[in-house]
């Protein structure tokens, strides 16, 4: 049997509030489309078909170069992009498959066992089972609904071909909310539904972007090391630690909030705090490491990127600094506008080894984790 794909791609992805089209969304090195094409690259399946937004043409454009894709510029309405997709499946075709786009996670299992309800039912339509208790409104009353009835519906779904294509020209100027509903209403025929997976998910909203991007994290290590000399305040994580020695630098000399910059900026694969910062700028003389946290954080937020937690070792022999740990975590969670839980903080001497030990300096080490 042979089979086509149409991926429907004309949406706009505005839902997805990324200020640019969620196709182009990079999950895990690939865009969302990239992934969801190669779902399909199948000994059955002849030919793979992109119905683009005439806006995206720049993010669809590189695709026509594989042997297997062919381009069809999209409608107004989602049937219409279908539509005009139809008109480019091979004669000779027995199957279309119909899919979302943004809808990246399908399995070969699922793709495959649809693949084979078709051929044995005439139709294959994906679906998943409820797990949450399910009510229907009513005015202001609503009643309980028995979950076993209610399934989700998601694509592929999968028609003959000539049935499809009659079904969509008898449609034309209607919207339908999936192909199934258009199939049964003009062909007249029931549909096939074939168990799909929790999986296969749709990227729609900014909540289903975090959740693909979940799995990217990027970690980065940071380290710094200041001298211990009298006249100089001690500040450590944007606070001032009474003690009768402050550390050396050409800034503040907070030696913490340091090392948990070095560390974002190698988590972003970008230059360290002496490149961005030198010594040899007067206008970073004395300046407080919190103003220049922030600058870091403005990149951060330039990469579309977020602090997931910072966890960082303070080694002073002295002054105590277990006391106030707590006051320093609710500071820099504060400034970096995460939550407390996100930020650790643990001090430790050296047993008195070292330029530490010897009340020459302190060190700071600190891990860094961010997502997209």
């Amino acid at each position: 049997m042979k089979f086509d794909v149409i991926l429907a791609c004309g949406g706009k992805g505005t839902r997805a509030d990324l200020g640019y089209n969620k196709l182009a969304l990079d999950i895990g090195g690939q865009s969302v489309l990239d992934r969801t094409l190669s779902c399909f690259f199948h000994k059955n399946i002849s030919k793979i078909i992109i119905s683009y937004n005439k806006d995206d043409y720049s993010l669809i454009e590189a695709y026509k170069d594989i042997p297997q894709v062919a381009l069809c510029q999209g409608g107004d309405t989602r049937t219409a992009s279908v539509a005009n997709a139809l008109a480019l499946v091979e004669d000779d075709c027995d199957y279309v498959i119909i899919h979302d786009g943004a809808r990246p996670y399908l399995t070969r299992e699922c793709l495959e066992r649809a693949m084979d309800d078709a051929i044995k039912f005439g139709t294959s339509v994906l679906y998943t089972q409820s797990t949450d208790s399910l009510r229907a409104i009513d005015g202001n009353t609503s009643r309980p609904i028995d979950r076993k009835r209610i399934v989700r519906i998601q694509t592929p779904q999968i028609f003959p071909a000539d049935e499809i294509k009659r079904a969509y020209l008898a449609a034309v100027g209607d919207e339908f909310t999936d192909d199934a509903s258009l199939y049964e209403s003009r062909i007249g025929k029931p549909v096939h539904l074939t168990l799909g997976s929790d999986k296969n998910v749709k990227i729609t909203t900014p909540e289903d972007c975090e959740r693909a991007l979940g799995g990217q994290l990027f970690i980065g290590n940071g380290w710094d090391t200041h001298r211990l000399a009298e006249g100089r305040d001690l500040i450590l994580g944007g606070l001032k630690i009474d003690h009768d020695k402050g550390l050396v630098a050409h800034s503040d000399g907070d030696v913490l909030i340091h090392a948990i910059m070095d560390a974002i900026l190698a988590a972003m694969h970008e230059r360290d705090i002496g490149f961005l910062f030198p010594d040899t700028d007067s206008q970073f003389k004395d300046i407080s490491s919190v103003v220049l946290l922030r600058r870091v954080l403005e990149i951060v937020k330039t990469k579309n990127m977020r602090i997931k937690s910072v966890s960082a070792v303070i080694m002073a022999q002295k002054p105590k600094l277990s006391p106030r740990i707590p006051d320093i975590q609710t500071n820099l969670a504060n400034v970096m506008g995460i939550s407390e839980d996100s930020v650790s903080l643990t001090a430790t001497t050296t047993e008195k080894l070292g330029m530490v030990g010897r009340e020459e300096g302190i060190s700071v080490s600190c891990v860094v984790l961010l997502t997209k």
